[in-house]
């Protein structure tokens, strides 16, 4: 083994533990704006803003990190995919935590108006939240273990979701015709766009997925 591709090894194992990083700290994320959502907690949903700086900073690295890589190495084949699958996990990693800030945006909106029902709007959410953080755990374990059935099984777990935010639309909309003051319509409408979001979470927890099997098997996987 030459010393350039020692180098590049050691390069990637340095990217990959960095995803596991990330990863780890989206999950806190979550976790934590869950608690903040069942105690409409503004401190922790302020600390759950503060923690996307840094999440942010941390993905924008990674995306800087394999471009120098690939600048200063030339890998090729299998060590070029996982650089650039690396590269593409920082930037779908790094929507799916936006969203996070966002639902803590939405519980410190409610406090301030003193909306009593800011929980209670979005409980319904409670099963995609927990999708998404098994998603989040079997991507990042298929990534690390570069295993095809896990990813794949991450992958198809993105249909409950779908379903989920099919039954909490309906629920809130009826919510927002049988809801008659302002504040309590300008709260239903944000939960309306946190469920798309959360959906939107699921789509890219799939684009990861995808991306782990294209890692492994060396081209597209589509699902029948």
């Amino acid at each position: 083994m030459t010393t350039q591709k020692s180098i590049l090894d050691d390069s990637i194992t340095i990217l990959r533990l960095d995803i596991k990083n990330l990863v780890n700290m989206i999950i806190d994320q979550y976790k934590k704006v869950i608690k903040a959502l069942e105690n409409v907690d503004s401190d922790l949903a302020l600390e759950v803003i503060k923690n996307g700086g840094d999440i942010n900073t941390m993905a924008e690295d990674i995306d800087l990190e394999t471009i120098i890589v690939i600048a200063r190495y030339q890998p090729v084949a299998s060590d070029l995919r996982r650089v650039m699958t690396i590269n593409k996990l920082a930037y779908e990693l790094e929507r799916i935590a936006d969203y996070a800030k966002n639902i803590a945006e939405y519980i410190i909106t409610g406090s301030k108006l003193n909306f009593e029902k800011t929980g209670e709007l979005i409980i319904t959410f409670d099963k995609m939240f927990e999708i998404i953080l098994k998603m989040l755990e079997k991507n990042l374990q298929a990534f690390l273990d570069e295993d095809k059935l896990m990813a794949r099984e991450a992958l198809l777990m993105d249909n409950e979701i779908d379903d989920l935010y099919k039954e909490n639309f309906n629920l809130l909309l009826n919510k927002f015709k049988n809801t008659n003051d302002e504040y309590g319509q300008h709260m239903v409408s944000r939960a309306l766009i946190l469920n798309k979001q959360i959906e939107r979470s699921g789509d890219h927890l799939t684009n990861i997925s995808e991306q782990i099997l294209y890692l492994i098997k060396g081209k597209r996987f589509n699902v029948e």
